[in-house]
C-alpha cells in the first residue's frame, strides 16, 4: 500500500506527471471561464514540457548524478573481491520468451556489466538482486536465467529475488555479506542513491556504474529540439532526486 502511494506521489511530481496535472488544471480553469488563469496555466505547462523535453536541460539535471562515480574499467587491485552484485531493474513476466528477451534495456546492460566483471574475477560469485515492485517477475530470477543462457557457471551465480527496492536490497546485502567488499553494478544515474544506501548499512561497496545516458549525442544539433530522449533524461533525474529525498525522509540515509 505504501509503495503504491509513493508511486502515485512520484507521478504527480515527475516532469510528465506535473505537465499533465497543470494541463488538466488549466482546462478546468477554462471550463469555469477563468480565462486568464486557464491560459496562464496551460501556457506554463507547455513551457515546462518544452524545458523537460529539451536534451541540454535533461543533461543538466542528470550529469551531477552520472558523474559522481567513474566506470570500473579494470579489476586490477581487486583480485581478492569475491562478490559482484547486480541490482535489479524491470523484467517482463512473458514466460514464453527467452530470459534474455525478458529483461528491460537497463536490466540487460546491468547484467552485461556484471558478467564482464565477474568473468575477470575467477573466484567471484555473481549475486543478482531485485524482486517485484508492483507486477511482473522478480528481476533477479530472470537475470539469473539470462546469465545461465549466456554461459555463466550456475555454481557461481546466486539470487536475491525478495527485495522490492534499493533500500531492501542494501538490507539484504548487509545480512548476506556483512562488511566484506563487493563490486556494486547499477545504472550510473542510480549509483549515487545506491551507494548512499549501501554506506548507511555499513556495506563495503565498490561502485561499477553502467547505462550512461549523458555520454553520447552531445554533437547532434537536434538535441536542442524537444525529444523523447530529453524527456527521458529529465524523468530519470527527477526519479533519483525524489528517491534520495524520500530515503532521507524515511531515515534510510
Amino acid at each position: 500500500m505504501l509503495d503504491t502511494l509513493i508511486a502515485g506521489l512520484y507521478i504527480l511530481v515527475s516532469p510528465l506527471g506535473l505537465v499533465m496535472l497543470l494541463l488538466v488544471l488549466g482546462a478546468g480553469f477554462l471550463i469555469l471561464r477563468w480565462r486568464r488563469a486557464g491560459v496562464g496555466t496551460v501556457t506554463g505547462a507547455l513551457l515546462l514540457l518544452f524545458l523537460f523535453a529539451n536534451e541540454p536541460f535533461g543533461r543538466l539535471l542528470l550529469t551531477p548524478l552520472e558523474s559522481r562515480y567513474p566506470a570500473l574499467e579494470s579489476v586490477q587491485g581487486l583480485e581478492e573481491v569475491r562478490w559482484v552484485v547486480v541490482l535489479g531493474s524491470h523484467a517482463s513476466d512473458a514466460s514464453d520468451l527467452p530470459a534474455t528477451n525478458r529483461l528491460s534495456g537497463v536490466a540487460a546492460l546491468r547484467l552485461m556489466e556484471g558478467i564482464r566483471l565477474h568473468n575477470r574475477l575467477p573466484e567471484s560469485t555473481l549475486i543478482l538482486s531485485g524482486g517485484v515492485a508492483f507486477s511482473g517477475s522478480p528481476s533477479a530470477t530472470v537475470m539469473s536465467r539470462a546469465a545461465l543462457e549466456l554461459g555463466a557457471d550456475p555454481e557461481r551465480v546466486t539470487t536475491h529475488p525478495g527485495p522490492r527496492n534499493t533500500y531492501e536490497e542494501a538490507v539484504k546485502l548487509r545480512a548476506t555479506l556483512g562488511e566484506e567488499a563487493f563490486i556494486l553494478v547499477t545504472s550510473a544515474s542510480h549509483m549515487r542513491r545506491a551507494m548512499a544506501l549501501a554506506e548507511a548499512q555499513g556495506l563495503n561497496a565498490i561502485p561499477a556504474p553502467t547505462v550512461w545516458r549523458t555520454r553520447s549525442g552531445k554533437g547532434d544539433p537536434r538535441r536542442f529540439l524537444p525529444s523523447s530522449t530529453g524527456l527521458a533524461m529529465s524523468e530519470r533525474a527527477m526519479h533519483e532526486y525524489v528517491g534520495l529525498l524520500w530515503a532521507r525522509l524515511r531515515g534510510e540515509l
